[in-house]
């Protein structure tokens, strides 16, 4: 990796800048004695000087309890250095105008570690930021923020490639995981747009995402075989859609809370057919039924089941109009011929 052979090569950089500290006690004592400069804070400096300022290679201990060894000039930290942070803390690289800038790796406290690219003191341009877990983040950042193009990897070995703004997956991108992965539009750090997903159950969808929920138009593929194609919301059937079960029933209709409800054609893989209203995934006001023999209802249906005032009309044309109750003719019902002449009345 790029990165890892500039570390060396800094590294190589900072034991030459820094290697008159390797000399021996009384030199070094020689050189604190001659070259001590005092900052206008109260921070001490100890190396070469040039016209009275730090220019070269020295040591700074600073009042808030930094330590700084490396190259300076015109007073400053200029080239290749480390600092030592009163808070545990550890910065290898380079300086410029006193502030940490180009290639540089910064030891944190907490286990977690940034090799890669600073500007002003922040994260900026390539690097690589490794989490004390294992996690670890590889791209692009700006003032401080992954930003750009990037790979995340979590611990548990779920990944990320693509797109972030202001250290959030956003745009297009990649997420995997061991039982759920996913491709296409992501915002603040939530699928959002259009994409398509699996699922750990098997199942799997392409469409539109909100705020990290299948919402939106979109078609949804069963591990069974099943098929749903319509508008969906936060994973259910919602608004209007076809539903196409494996066997080749088919509904094609209204949908509420992921059950059939309103106004649609139910079409069974017997033959059987039901276009009407719906209530609770079922047959529910007014509709009519035909059957694959031909025969045919027209009127109320209640919770499935023929209910009130209907019409049956047989496969030769014949009519039978009356009540019924819960599925059964009850009452007296009248018998007309395809022309509509009443023949008789039957009770039931």
């Amino acid at each position: 990796m790029r990165i890892v052979r500039s570390v060396c090569i800094m590294t190589l950089a900072l034991a030459s800048a820094t290697g008159v500290w390797a000399r021996g006690a009384q030199d070094s004592t020689r050189i604190e004695r001659k070259n001590r400069y005092v900052f206008s804070d109260g921070s001490v400096y100890t190396g070469t000087l040039k016209l009275r300022k730090p220019s070269g290679t020295g040591r700074t201990e600073y009042v808030n309890g930094d330590v700084y060894e490396g190259a300076y000039e015109k007073g400053q930290r200029q080239g290749v250095g480390i600092c030592h942070y009163a808070n545990g803390d550890l910065y290898l690289g380079f300086w410029s105008g006193n502030v940490r800038s180009g290639e540089g790796e910064l030891q944190y406290t907490s286990g977690d570690v940034y090799k890669g690219n600073w500007d002003h003191d922040v994260r900026d341009g390539k690097g690589v930021y490794l989490w004390a877990d294992g996690s670890y983040y590889s791209g692009e950042w700006e003032n401080g923020k992954r930003q750009g193009t990037g790979t995340m990897c979590w611990c548990d070995s779920s990944e990320y490639k693509g797109s972030w703004v202001n250290g959030h997956r956003e745009g297009h991108g990649e997420y995997r995981s061991s039982d759920y992965s996913y491709t296409g539009g992501w915002k603040d750090d939530r699928e959002n747009g259009n994409g398509t997903c699996t699922m750990p159950n098997g199942d799997s969808y392409k469409g539109q995402f909100r705020n990290g929920a299948i919402t939106g138009n979109g078609e949804y593929t069963f591990a069974n075989g099943d098929k749903y194609k319509g508008t969906l919301s936060n994973g259910l059937a919602e608004g209007k859609g076809v539903f196409t079960w494996a066997d080749g029933s088919v509904y094609d209709g209204e949908w509420k809370d992921n059950r059939r409800e309103g106004t649609g054609r139910m079409v069974w893989a017997n033959g059987d057919s039901y276009y009407g209203e719906w209530l609770e995934d079922k047959p529910w006001g007014e509709g009519s039924m035909s059957l694959a023999d031909g025969t045919k209802f027209r009127g109320t249906f209640v919770d499935g089941l023929v209910d009130g005032k209907g019409e049956v009309v047989e496969s030769d044309g014949t009519r039978l109009e009356g009540m019924f109750k819960e599925g059964f003719r009850s009452g007296t019902f009248v018998v007309k011929d395809k022309s509509g002449k009443q023949i008789r009345t039957i009770v039931y």
